[in-house]
């Protein structure tokens, strides 16, 4: 197996990354390539709908501040409702400012895989892959229909104060046209980044699932042979390659454990949101507007249920693989142990603290792991927070 020079591989070249990367440009991460050490600038039109994708997102923060000032907080009148509504307004912004500052270590992390799926023959395309756009742009046009169709005029012009800060400048009988084009452009600022996001996390984590799983094949298959000497060449390149991709990992763990977390608190809050919400005895039996935004609240909860089973049980699959990996190191050092095999000591110790050392698990931000027992007590705990909170 020949390594490639991390130098001479994009992952702008890789298919896997090539839908994703230019997604995200168009919302404001430019992970394509490094102008600063490739030596390539990108083009004056690339530079300047960067800044002005820049400018947007800071404007829509200062608007989302200025929303939760003067229109939440004198409005919220139940424990469920002070929770802050723009929360995931909130989080969209906080998520585009992590990638931003970081784009140049997640298109270093890309390259890196893009190298190691390729030094390992990897080729992981899934099904869902050439859907990505579909999947970013659809969901919140499907959501954006859903929160504006069923409202009349006079219910719209109720609703569009929460987007106009309470000021009445929508002339009358277009309050339901203006709502709509905010609503749409509200819906996809808010969702269109973290389900990009989301299809990179989980991309990324079955790419290296996919090449542990292949690396503990090796493994197992080498095993198979009952030959009782093992090539010392042979041996010490399947450590240096388990090596590979466990560097991999960590850098993977470093830059994106922070934004995932974001993205969970997002999931979580707007789960729970919607369930407190959906309270039917205490709310759909008389208030109209949100009788009328049942179906929106039920497909914006389903949506953040799906993105964090996804991203869990990616993440969590990572950590089975590494443990596969685990239980063929430990069947090869005893193995060797038995065989009295003439296996160099650096090559032994290596093995041993691969063996010794516990399985690879992914965090977010070290303050949860992804494990099986995590995602069954997370959505345990908001089912439970959930019953609690309607009960006041």
């Amino acid at each position: 197996m020949q390594f490639i020079k991390v130098e001479e591989f994009y992952p702008g070249s890789c298919k896997s990354f090539v839908l994703i990367t230019k997604i995200m440009f168009l919302f404001g991460v430019d992970i394509r390539s490094d102008a600063k050490k490739s030596g390539c600038k990108p083009s004056k039109w690339c530079s300047a709908y960067q800044r002005l994708v820049t400018v947007l997102w800071i404007l829509y923060f200062f608007y989302t501040m200025l929303s939760v000032i003067i229109v939440d907080l004198h409005s919220v009148t139940r424990i469920s409702e002070k929770l802050p509504r723009q929360l995931r307004d909130v989080i969209a912004f906080m998520i585009w400012c992590v990638l931003k500052t970081r784009r140049r270590k997640i298109f270093y992390l890309l390259r890196k895989s893009s190298c190691l799926s390729n030094n390992f023959n990897v080729k992981h395309h899934p099904l869902w892959l050439p859907f990505t756009p579909v999947i970013v742009l659809g969901i919140p046009l499907i959501g954006w229909r859903l929160e504006t169709y069923p409202f009349e005029e006079h219910e719209c012009q109720v609703l569009i104060q929460h987007f106009s800060l309470n000021f009445r400048y929508v002339p009358e009988g277009q309050n339901c046209k203006v709502l709509s084009i905010i609503s749409l452009l509200h819906s996809l600022a808010t969702l269109s980044l973290t389900l990009a996001f989301t299809i990179l996390y989980v991309l990324l984590c079955c790419l290296l699932r996919n090449i542990l799983m292949l690396h503990s094949g090796t493994g197992t298959n080498l095993l198979a042979n009952r030959s009782p000497i093992l090539d010392d060449k042979y041996f010490k390149r399947y450590l240096t390659e388990y090596e590979s991709v466990i560097q991999v990992l960590k850098s993977f763990e470093r830059i994106m454990s922070f934004p995932i977390l974001f993205l969970q608190i997002n999931d979580c809050m707007s789960i729970f949101y919607g369930i407190v919400n959906l309270d039917p005895i205490k709310e759909l039996s008389h208030n109209t507007l949100l009788a009328k935004y049942f179906i929106a609240i039920v497909y914006a909860s389903s949506v953040c249920l799906a993105s964090f089973l996804c991203v869990s049980s990616s993440a969590t699959s990572v950590h089975e693989a590494s443990k596969l990996a685990k239980d063929v190191h430990e069947k090869m050092f005893k193995r060797i142990l038995a065989s009295e095999q003439g296996v160099g000591r650096e090559q032994l110790a290596l093995l041993f603290v691969n063996y010794s050392s516990p399985a690879f698990t992914l965090s977010a931000s070290g303050l949860y792991y992804f494990t099986k027992p995590m995602i069954l007590a997370a959505v345990g705990s908001i089912l439970t927070y959930s019953l609690l909170v309607m009960q006041f």
